[in-house]
């Protein structure tokens, strides 16, 4: 063959050389193995996305009733994209339309709500030739998290291969499509809460930081100097892309500047790591500077002053801290030059590291202590156990809260970990099985394996996936919201490992990039180990494998207990009370200097406990007292007794809940004119209304059933307002009537155990309590108190309007007992026996809630359905007469008189 003369001038692309197919190039007649792993990855998603989007679907579209969206925060983010649409890409940071009467300053982050809109437009735009209808908002918004959540295989697969190669990454991805518990619960359909998005742009935050850390190691003072982008081009690419999706997740959630604090010290200790090789660590600071100056700019537009330094706000405390590690970032960078040129040991760098570290943050705490407690100060807030209300905030708890009280010493660490021992071990095991499976443990190894090659064979990408991790499980360990947080670390972890120990097994021996080689080199002992090891993290233990479960808790969507039964009332009430007078679809003003909203005169609160206020406001469109932001609960300690959902329910007196709403009020009228309760209110979490207001003891009395003790409901229980209302329907109350009642459901929380008796199958009646401890039912009370409440079950949500209340009044003998009476239908046909009883002076009087002639159809009126068979009953001794009483009477508080003599 003649040699061609090379061309030194050439620009182009060099020849590609011609291969035989002799299966060695990989290349003609063979399949790639990462075109094989890409395919597999292909799967998984498709998988995961199946448990995710596609078996929820019936549940969530196809329910009779409205799209699936989980209560609470799902919903009001439903209400925050469809105002994000009509201002695109504006959305509110001040709602109006929770928390009456002050509004509520919103500390979510925007981006979430912004980016479910943006679909929503594009959808209507291709759908409806221009805004988006209903339909598409709710079918974009539902489906968004089960997207995000499927999508977040891609970054765990690239960052377990960027640490151990294909197997580790393809094990992760694996696993992270099946983990059950919280991270499958808030990535499902349905489930729209900003928690996907978190997760979704922090896992690919990590992931560009790795790849940015690996990619510029190399990266010089010369290199930065001469501008040479052809070493700086990838290394700068991937700096960009970790801050642009840092800055992303801090527009996702506010309190994500925690994180900002999580990879600094990953830097730190990587400066230190760095120098002890005698290693350049100009490219940490060139990554950590670049990303942190862009997450410095992309939040800089959302900064509000008058904040200070308030991390649940994008306030100054941001830039701060961003930009404040950028700076350090540099300080290190040319420190460690300046150090090593004097050829001072890594004990002398480690020192000058630590003492600048601790000269930084005596200067903020004696310069400035609001920046000082807004980061130092709230990690102590993070990891100090919560008391009083917030203790009963479930996602604040610790993890492993339900058996911390039962041990001391090393028994309670072993437990704070997840080791089990002693008799709540089965406990132990179904918490962390419901969310990792056996990979909580396998985490647990390969963090001390991560450790170990740290030590041994030092890599950034290590000692960043260890930091990482050790402070997720950490802040998991103190507060059961970061379970889902956690779930990447595991998988990650995990498929790091169990790469680990199939490489053992003889799988690092497929060092071919060709399918059809690597086959032939498959014995036996690679196929055992890999069943097996897959087998351990996904399918065991049987019943309850991360698989099986995935499978399984999909099929209900992310539908609440008590669903149906809220959207069923809250609708009504939509429908059938006065429109408030406030624009749904508007951006408020803030009021200056924390004053109340200037609400028109037809706005009005609804009362009920804060884990029902975003509902209110999304399917009820009237505007809460308290809502799930932890607002407008009221209560306190220290002697504190403020006005809101806590101080309500558990008032012991009609006059004391009026006070309540009393000072609430605005424009000369209550705080609340409606209240809304639910089973689960009544029967099931009483003592926690106290809790909020240090009031949580005496609410139950020990009892004997059955040779067993058990907890009864004290008369303080009785007494509250909830139970007044819920429980007794409101009978006596002079001034709440019981407007609207759902449908019956004793199969959830709270509707299950208001009777308290049940069939046993055999015909038998069994009593039926909580957690076969605390008897709350009508049967227990009639039982202990002598009561005569009917055995049946009601509405599980009812709706209370409290009115003025007509005054009946007139003439009666003296020292005559005088009786008003009255039967209630409800809409759901049950009867209630409402009645009053007083003395009688020479003269009588009472204050009723009940128009005996029905609803009148003009505004500003409820349009009832719920009212009296006919006139009042008013007995005195054998004299007993009837009277009706009109809607307004009962509304203005007007007087008629009923002479009994």
């Amino acid at each position: 063959m003649a040699k061609v003369k090379s061309n030194k001038n050439y620009k182009g692309k060099p020849e590609k050389k011609k291969t035989e197919p002799d299966g060695k190039s990989g290349y003609k007649g063979n399949i790639p193995i990462k075109y094989v792993s890409y395919v597999l990855l292909t799967a998984i998603f498709l998988f995961s996305f199946y448990i995710r989007g596609i078996i929820p679907i019936n549940a969530t579209f196809n329910n009779g009733v409205a799209t699936g969206f989980a209560i609470d925060d799902a919903v009001f983010h439903m209400r925050l994209v469809e105002n994000t649409i009509n201002f695109f890409p504006h959305r509110i940071f001040y709602d109006a339309f929770t928390l009456y009467p002050r509004g509520n300053q919103l500390h979510w982050g925007p981006l979430f709500d912004q980016m479910i809109a943006f679909f929503a437009l594009v959808g209507g735009l291709f759908i409806n030739g221009g805004m988006p209808s209903q339909t598409v908002i709710d079918t974009v918004g539902a489906f968004f998290p089960a997207v995000l959540g499927a999508l977040i295989v891609f970054p765990v697969y690239f960052i377990g291969k960027e640490l151990s190669g294909e197997k580790a990454g393809l094990i992760g991805a694996f696993l992270i499509s099946i983990l059950p518990g919280q991270f499958l619960n808030r990535t499902t359909l349905g489930f729209t809460d900003n928690h996907a998005a978190e997760v979704f742009f922090l896992i690919i935050t990590i992931m560009f930081f790795v790849m940015a850390v690996k990619r510029s190691e190399n990266v010089t003072f010369d290199h930065l100097r001469n501008r040479d982008w052809a070493a700086l081009k990838k290394p700068l690419a991937y700096s960009v892309l970790a801050g642009i999706f840092f800055g992303a997740y801090m527009l996702s959630w506010t309190s994500g500047v925690f994180f900002a604090v999580v990879i600094g010290i990953f830097f730190i200790i990587q400066y230190i790591i760095d120098y002890s090789r005698g290693k350049s660590t100009v490219y940490l600071g060139f990554v950590g500077i670049v990303a942190y100056v862009i997450v410095t700019i992309m939040v800089l537009p959302y900064i509000q002053l008058d904040y200070g330094f308030n991390p649940m706000f994008y306030s100054m405390l941001h830039p701060v801290v961003f930009g404040g590690f950028a700076v350090f970032f540099a300080f290190l960078t040319l420190a460690s030059k300046e150090i090593s040129k004097r050829e001072l040991s890594v004990y002398h760098y480690s020192l000058f590291v630590a003492a600048a570290s601790l000269v930084i943050l005596i200067a903020m705490k004696i310069l400035t202590p609001d920046l000082y407690g807004a980061t130092v100060g709230n990690w102590e807030f993070i990891f100090t156990p919560h008391v009083g209300g917030t203790a009963t905030i479930a996602e604040a708890m610790p993890y492993m809260r339900n058996f911390l009280n039962f041990y001391s010493g090393i028994g309670y660490y072993l437990v704070y970990i997840g080791i089990p021992i002693g008799d709540y071990s089965g406990y132990i095991l179904n918490d962390i099985f419901g969310n990792y499976g056996y990979n909580f443990y396998i985490a647990y190894i390969a963090i001390i394996v991560l450790c170990y090659n740290i030590i041994k064979k030092p890599r950034a990408e290590y000692t960043l996936i260890t930091v990482w991790s050790v402070f997720i499980l950490a802040i998991l360990l103190a507060q059961d919201r970061f379970a889902y947080y956690y779930s990447i670390n595991v998988a990650i972890l995990s498929g790091f490992l169990v790469s680990k120990v199939l490489d053992m097994a003889g799988w690092k021996n497929f060092n071919s990039n060709n399918v059809s080689e690597s086959a032939k080199k498959i014995e036996v002992q690679h196929v055992l180990s890999l069943i097996i090891l897959i087998a351990v993290v996904g399918f065991l233990p049987f019943g309850e494998s991360p698989f099986n479960m995935s499978m399984q808790y999909t099929t209900v969507g992310s539908l609440s207990p008590g669903f149906f039964e809220w959207h069923d009332a809250l609708t009504w009430m939509r429908y059938n009370t006065p429109d408030p007078g406030l624009d749904y679809y508007a951006i408020y003003q803030k009021p200056k200097n924390g004053s109340t909203y200037p609400y028109p005169e037809t706005a009005y609160g609804v009362m009920s406990w804060w884990d029902y206020g975003h509902v209110i406001t999304y399917w009820g469109r009237r505007i809460p007292n308290a809502n799930p932001f932890q607002a407008g609960i009221g209560g306190g300690s220290g002697g504190q007794h403020l006005p809101g959902a806590s101080t309500f329910l558990i008032a012991q007196t009609e006059n004391e809940a009026n006070k309540v709403l009393d000072e609430l009020g605005i424009n000369r009228k209550p705080g609340a004119r409606y209240v809304v309760s639910d089973a689960y209110m009544a029967y099931s979490i009483m003592s926690i209304f106290g809790d909020w207001d240090n009031t949580g003891e005496d609410y139950y009395v020990p009892a004997q059933i059955s040779g067993r003790t058990v907890a009864i409901p004290s008369p303080k229980y009785m007494n509250t307002m909830e139970a007044k209302l819920h429980i007794f329907d409101g009978n006596g109350l002079k001034t709440y009537r019981l407007v609207h009642e759902s449908n019956v459901n004793n199969q959830i929380r709270g509707g299950n155990v208001e009777v308290g008796l049940a069939n046993d199958g055999n015909g038998k009646p069994t009593a039926v309590c909580a957690n076969n401890y605390y008897c709350t039912g009508k049967y227990w009370y009639n039982q202990f108190y002598g009561g005569n409440l009917p055995l049946e079950y009601s509405g599980f949500v009812k709706i209370f309007e409290h009115v003025k209340g007509a005054v009946i009044t007139g003439r009666a003998p003296s020292n005559t007992t005088v009786t008003l009476s009255n039967t209630i239908k409800t809409n759901i046909g049950r009867d209630i026996q409402y009645s009053q009883t007083t003395t009688s002076d020479g003269t009588y009087s009472f204050t009723v809630p009940y128009s005996t002639l029905g609803p009148i159809s003009e505004s500003g009126y409820t349009r009832f359905d719920t009212k009296p068979q006919g006139a009042y009953n008013v007995t005195a001794g054998n004299v007993s007469k009837q009277i009706d009483v009109g809607e307004r009477d009962v509304m203005e508080g007007n007087t008629v008189r009923l002479d009994l003599v």
